[in-house]
């Protein structure tokens, strides 16, 4: 069902966008056809198997709070047990914030965002936000 979701119908034919054959070559999956990939690629293609525990990156905000440094999330009956710690950094001190002032073009900014690593596998994998 998610494969269905990232590769669309679209007049009747399913089509890879260049992000996704991107993603796929990084996987070591030469196939440009979705119809041609295996279930295991469609499997490893699909699903990130995200570490939650690896989060590299945190919720921001232009306050500093000391409060805010650790904080608890999915405490709510909706998030069914998922519980992880989490903290809030300021913008400033933001990963992004950092790409936005030394980046030298439009494409530079898009390779450097790309490349940051937001976690790890449970494979020990890193996953990047080209990924996401």
């Amino acid at each position: 069902a998610l494969y269905n979701r990232l590769v669309p119908l679209s007049s009747g034919k399913r089509q890879f966008s260049p992000i996704q054959i991107s993603r796929l070559k990084k996987l070591g999956i030469e196939k440009t056809d979705p119809t041609a990939l295996t279930d295991e690629e469609v499997t490893r293609f699909a699903r990130l198997d995200m570490n939650p525990d690896s989060v590299t990156w945190h919720r921001v905000l232009d306050t500093n709070d000391r409060f805010l440094r650790k904080v608890t999330i999915g405490q709510s009956p909706t998030e069914k047990g998922f519980i992880r710690e989490a903290q809030f950094d300021i913008t400033v001190a933001s990963e992004i914030m950092a790409v936005l002032a030394l980046t030298s073009s439009l494409a530079d900014m898009r390779q450097r965002l790309a490349n940051m690593v937001v976690a790890t596998s449970h494979s020990g994998q890193p996953i990047t936000t080209e990924d996401l």
